[in-house]
């Protein structure tokens, strides 16, 4: 039966109350009703919309295809009914909820098409946060779990599938025995408490089972959920496996007992400060060690006061290294514990950074080392001090030496204490009673010096007295009280012994070391013994005591060569015109061990008188042409240098000494003309015969003869014939007189002439200042050498100074 107007009416109008849009339409969709409802929904007042058509208000999306869907069912006689967006007047859009219903023909009024809506941009929101929810929930990998009042599962997301093995359809209704077991006093009686609370719960730790009956431990939440009244409901609950991580906690606590307790069989101890908390934590080993007393705290402080007071400071000072940036420090301190007793510790602290690469905690890692440390001292003990006598020994006597020294301590003073004849003791009456003797002896030398003296033994029946502030004549009375108190005699398994002693007696001057400083104290001791023993001889380098330093020259001499302490240094030859280079002069070196660089004028006669000159002579040859052909390869412009060298008419006298120079240049691989062998003129003219055939023969090889310091010798001009000479080197006297003495330019033009009468070449020696090069010049001196252009150098600084100086042809 159709409805009547009225009807249609009283329903619009309950709609209304109730919020609902209403709409009619006439035949011509023509707006005939429009409730208020509508004008709060659309923004268009009904006097403004009444007879308008519906799709001029632009509410209707007529782009949209299933706008023209619907006006088809409605055209058809269908009511349609369903969710579609329309637009405010103000333009923005919205879901709405409709029913569109086509009216009876013949019905009072204009209604033909009803048009009832209502907004539902609320509920659609609603939806989408829970569906994003619902997808938040299903996509996390922990499970979330809702249950009712009465413990039963109502929700069971996909997290809680995987984890515990049920599906959604088998877990749902369940009971929450399910996971947690059916034992009364199970573990799931005891989170079911939590599903009773009316608040928020979380950290709560559980073993619950899978569907296969393993077991699983979990974190869980637990949380109220609430109706639209605010009766609670029932519970969720969040649970995360934590399975591997309780059994790495487990593993981390075993590993950290295991620690603990290996570092208190190793005495090692941990202590550690959180910088963000303030709080320290220290080991059981830490805490011993240190002795912190039951139920005391690690601290800044409280490590401070129990360390040495001594050792404070280095502490203040690594924690101030730790304030200004360091990261790491390693140092040791004492520690004084209860009675007085100290303990060494080595501790090794480094900060740990956090994610901002600020400091987050200091982690000190402390050993005791206590016996460590003892045992040092007894070790350091036996490396310094004789065992025999406990006296310092001589590795502790060098280096009180030598602190004095370096300090520049006054008057220095080394007494080099010598038994005379021990040996008669020792093989008469046994290597004990001679020890002995010995101990006897070590006491009363400490008896008779200062105490501020040092005495020790050196070795065997030696004993050195190292003084400072000392003259002469008080260390001759020292000496003179020490000889005394060992001729009172000896008590030895009730006998005497009488004995006497020699005293080497050194002074400290500029430039001694330890070493230098013992050993005169050792010679003047060998010269007390050599002059009867029982005496006291001070060393002297002075002319009276030369015999002294001779032999000590001529013993390490004949080791120079051994301990490599000889050397070979060059120095250029220049042509005078041009000041490029024409050769190297090659020139020994002596540094000895003790005595430091050695004059060649001191060592050299020391040499040619004993014979060394032979075998050393010939070692600079090999090394000295090796070298120059190594110059003449590699050096660019180098090629024609020529090389210098030195030799001995003993070398002269040996009688392959020819063969020997054809072996070297052989070896060296260089041109036999670019050699020349320095002979000097008065040596050669205190022999008696000259060696005339090898000169003859090293003349043939094509090697140059050099007249070393021509003009001193007084040689007869017809020698020059007679040695096959072909370089003359003008002596450095003679140079030195230029510009000061007349005689001297005099001199160089007789020579000058001489050589040009024989064909030969010069050389001045010696050439020091820029006046001296300009009056050989005008001489017309060819070549010269000297402090002027350079001093003899060591081979490694020869290419350096060639190199960008053009070298003429040799001389």
């Amino acid at each position: 039966m159709a409805q009547s107007h009225d009807d249609l009416l009283r329903q619009a109008r309950l709609l209304e109350k109730i919020g609902q849009s209403v709409i009619a339409l006439d035949a011509g969709y023509r707006i005939c009703y429009w409730n208020p409802a509508s004008e709060r929904l659309y923004g268009f007042p009904a006097d403004e919309v009444l007879g308008a058509g519906i799709n001029d208000l632009g509410i209707i999306d007529r782009t949209d295809a299933r706008t023209a869907e619907i006006a088809a069912m409605v055209r058809s006689g269908l009511e349609w009914s369903g969710e579609c967006w329309v637009r405010h007047r103000d333009g923005h859009g919205f879901p709405i909820h409709a029913t569109i219903s086509m009216l009876d023909d013949g019905l009072p009024g204009d209604w033909s098409l009803v048009i009832i809506s209502k907004d539902i941009s609320q509920r659609k929101h609603r939806e989408a946060v829970l569906r994003r929810m619902a997808a938040l929930v299903e996509s996390s990998g922990d499970a979330i779990i809702g249950t009712d009042l009465k413990g039963k599962v109502t929700s069971w997301n996909t997290g809680a599938a995987r984890m515990f093995g049920w599906t959604a359809v088998e877990a749902t209704g369940r009971d929450h025995r399910l996971m947690t077991g059916s034992a009364e006093d199970g573990a799931g009686n005891g989170v079911l408490a939590f599903f009773d609370r009316n608040s928020h719960t979380q950290g709560i730790e559980a073993r619950w089972q899978r569907k296969d009956g393993s077991p699983i431990d979990v974190s869980l939440t637990v949380s109220p959920v609430h109706d639209e009244d605010g009766f609670r409901v029932g519970s969720s609950v969040i649970a995360r496996d934590v399975t591997a991580l309780k059994r790495l906690r487990m593993e981390a606590d075993t590993e950290r007992e295991r620690l603990l307790a290996a570092q208190e069989l190793a005495h090692v101890g941990t202590v550690e400060y959180n910088y963000g908390s303030g709080t320290w934590w220290h080991s059981r080993e830490y805490a011993r060690m240190i002795g912190l007393g039951p139920g005391e705290k690690a601290s800044r402080e409280k490590i401070r006061s129990l360390a040495h007071p001594q050792d404070r400071a280095l502490l203040e000072s690594v924690f101030d290294r730790f304030n200004n940036g360091e990261r790491h420090a390693e140092y040791e301190f004492r520690i004084v514990r209860g009675g007085g007793e100290i303990r060494w510790l080595q501790c090794v602290a480094r900060i740990a950074e956090g994610p901002d690469g600020r400091p987050a905690r200091l982690l000190v890692t402390a050993m005791d080392i206590t016996g460590q440390k003892r045992a040092q001292e007894v070790l350091e003990h036996q490396a310094f001090h004789d065992a025999l006598t406990g006296l310092p020994n001589r590795y502790m006597l060098a280096n009180v030496l030598q602190g004095l020294l370096d300090r520049g301590r006054p008057r220095v003073v080394v007494m080099f204490v010598d038994v005379d004849r021990f040996k008669l003791v020792n093989d008469g009456i046994g290597h004990g009673a001679g020890d002995s003797i010995l101990l006897q002896l070590g006491e009363r030398i400490r008896a008779n010096v200062r105490g501020t003296d040092t005495v020790g033994r050196f070795g065997g029946d030696e004993f050195i007295v190292i003084c400072e502030d000392l003259g002469v004549d008080q260390s001759l009375g020292m000496a003179e009280r020490i000889r005394a108190a060992t001729r009172e005699g000896f008590e030895l398994q009730g006998r005497k012994i009488y004995l006497n002693v020699s005293i080497g007696i050194a002074r400290a001057e500029p430039g001694d070391t330890a070493e230098t400083l013992l050993s005169s104290a050792d010679t003047a001791m060998y010269a007390a013994k050599a002059a009867g023993g029982d005496r006291a001889e001070i060393f002297d380098l002075e002319p009276q005591n030369g015999g002294i330093r001779r032999l000590d020259l001529e013993s390490g001499l004949r080791q120079a060569l051994e301990r490599n302490e000889l050397t070979v240094v060059y120095q250029p030859i220049v042509d005078l015109a041009t000041e490029q280079p024409v050769g190297m002069e090659a020139l020994l070196r002596w540094r000895h061990a003790l005595h430091g660089p050695i004059d060649p004028q001191t060592f050299i006669p020391v040499a040619e008188e004993t014979g060394l000159i032979v075998p050393i002579g010939e070692w600079i040859l090999r090394r000295a042409l090796g070298q120059a052909a190594t110059w003449r390869r590699t050096v660019p412009g180098a090629e024609n240098l020529g090389i210098s060298v030195n030799i001995s008419v003993r070398q002269l006298a040996v009688p392959d000494f020819p063969e020997r120079v054809r072996q070297a240049v052989g070896e060296a691989g260089i041109d036999p003309g670019s050699i020349s062998l320095e002979i000097t003129e008065s040596v050669l003219m205190e022999q008696a015969q000259l060696p005339m055939e090898a000169l003859r023969e090293l003349h043939r090889q094509g090697i140059r003869l050099s007249i070393d310091d021509f003009g001193t010798g007084y040689s007869s001009l017809s020698y020059l014939r007679w040695l096959f000479a072909r370089v003359l080197k003008i002596d450095k006297a003679f140079v030195d007189e230029l510009g000061e003495n007349p005689q001297g330019a005099t001199l160089i033009e007789l020579i000058l002439g001489t050589a040009r009468s024989y064909g030969l070449d010069v050389i001045a020696e010696g050439v020091e200042t820029p006046a001296q090069v300009s009056e050989l010049r005008r001489l017309g001196v060819p070549n010269a050498q000297g402090y002027h252009w350079q001093r003899p150098m060591p081979a490694e600084e020869v290419p350096t100074w060639l190199l960008g100086r053009k070298v003429s042809r040799g001389p």
